[in-house]
């Protein structure tokens, strides 16, 4: 079949509609993150809608026969790959979805920014982890830079192409099953989740391992299981350092639920020694009202402690020399209980941390669970984190002219892969 004169010209128009298409839809995000109900994350929209204008400008660069011929199949892989950001954000539309993931948000970055605000390195240009409702039936963290294939519509990219392209994630995700509703205990996993991320992002691993290995006294074979484990362990001290008992009753009911399906990830410790590694984080006062241990006690039980010391009292160089145990800590833990109490007659916790009202509704829970569901507990909580979020986008301080650079440069380098894949 050959095409009509006039097809080249209708071609031209309809390519230049749907560039300008995609510009105003990117354009109405940029706005919606500046002025309107998403500035919490502008760096994150930011960051995306730049790398993936650098490309539309590269599309809209093209000679016009290749054009023709190219840019419809590349507009789409690149409306495949926004869509997968695009509908975490539209998440947030409706009222009952967003106020759990704007919870989710702020306990994340709680945990985050404090490290973060201490690399070494100076305070890094990185965009915070972007919390969303997914279908993977445990909280999981996806790292920045990763692959993300998997996570799309379908489980695969529309081509190749695609797939080429789907393989290097901006910013950190953190995924929080559907199933968990609006019930707070579980949303504590988001601090266990961002753990992982505050050791990919300032790349603490080597030096975790090190202490690990210099400073916990482990014999060689036990050193061996707690190197596999340590990405996991070191999480749990992070979320138990931010939450107190609350993430370790919390954690217990998780594996209590799962004992029928055991995970067979050999990445993380045994249920009894994540709940010691657990308690090994918590003051003296607040070994009094703790979950039973489960499992029977065993040898290497003392490991705990040790490994804990290791990973979370020693200087990190990375940290300039802090200690994670003096970067996170629940402030007043000794108030939650109180909190708690106060959540369960229908008041305000009167906690000033986000860290400590969640985790004194998670408490409120455990001490009454017909009080937390048939009451206001849930609702009140959310809404205490809501009124602590301070005005105005997060703080990302970083030059803005370097941030561009970089969402140009991983914007022509995504238009060049979709290009010279074909």
């Amino acid at each position: 079949m050959h095409p009509d004169e006039g097809y080249p010209s209708r071609r031209e128009h309809e390519i230049r509609q749907v560039l300008a298409d995609f510009r105003g839809e990117l354009h109405d995000w940029g706005q919606a993150a500046t002025t309107g109900d998403l500035e919490k994350h502008g760096s994150q929209i930011h960051s995306v809608t730049r790398v993936l204008l650098s490309a539309l400008d590269q599309v809209d660069a093209l000679p016009a026969a290749q054009k023709a011929d190219r840019s419809a199949d590349i507009l789409l892989d690149l409306h495949h790959l926004w869509d997968f950001f695009r509908g975490k954000l539209m998440m947030r539309s409706l009222p009952s979805q967003r106020i759990v993931l704007d919870a989710a948000d702020e306990l994340a970055w709680s945990v985050y920014q404090p490290l973060r605000l201490a690399a070494t390195s100076g305070t890094p240009a990185w965009e915070p982890p972007l919390t969303f409702f997914g279908r993977h039936p445990v909280p999981f963290a996806v790292p920045r830079g990763s692959a993300f294939e998997k996570l799309l519509p379908f489980g695969k990219q529309r081509t190749r192409d695609g797939q080429a392209v789907a393989q290097h994630l901006p910013f950190p995700l953190i995924g929080i099953p559907w199933s968990s509703g609006r019930h707070l205990p579980a949303l504590l996993a988001v601090a266990h989740e961002t753990g992982h991320h505050i050791e990919d992002d300032l790349r603490l691993t080597v030096s975790l391992t090190a202490h690990l290995r210099d400073h916990a006294g482990l014999e060689p074979a036990s050193l061996v299981r707690w190197e596999r484990w340590l990405g996991e362990a070191f999480a749990d001290i992070c979320a138990t350092l931010a939450c107190g008992s609350a993430y370790l009753w919390a954690l217990t009911d998780a594996m209590t639920a799962s004992a029928s399906q055991p995970l067979q990830d050999h990445t993380y410790p045994p249920p009894r020694l994540r709940a010691l590694i657990c308690r090994a984080a918590l003051p003296g006062s607040a070994q009094e009202s703790l979950p039973p241990l489960p499992g029977e006690p065993h040898p290497t039980d003392d490991q705990a402690q040790a490994v804990f010391a290791a990973l979370a009292e020693q200087g990190i160089e990375e940290l300039g020399g802090r200690s994670l145990r003096s970067l996170l800590g629940l402030r007043r833990p000794e108030g939650v209980p109180v909190a708690a109490n106060r959540l369960l007659h229908s008041l305000r916790s009167e906690r000033r941390d986000v860290e400590g009202v969640l985790a004194a509704a998670t408490l409120a829970f455990v001490r009454d669970p017909s009080g937390f569901v048939g009451g206001t507990v849930g609702l009140t909580a959310l809404d205490e984190v809501l009124r602590l979020r301070p005005k105005g986008p997060r703080a990302v301080p970083a030059k803005e002219t370097d941030r561009r650079e970089r969402d140009r440069a991983s914007g022509e380098g995504l238009f060049e892969l979709l290009l010279s894949r074909h």
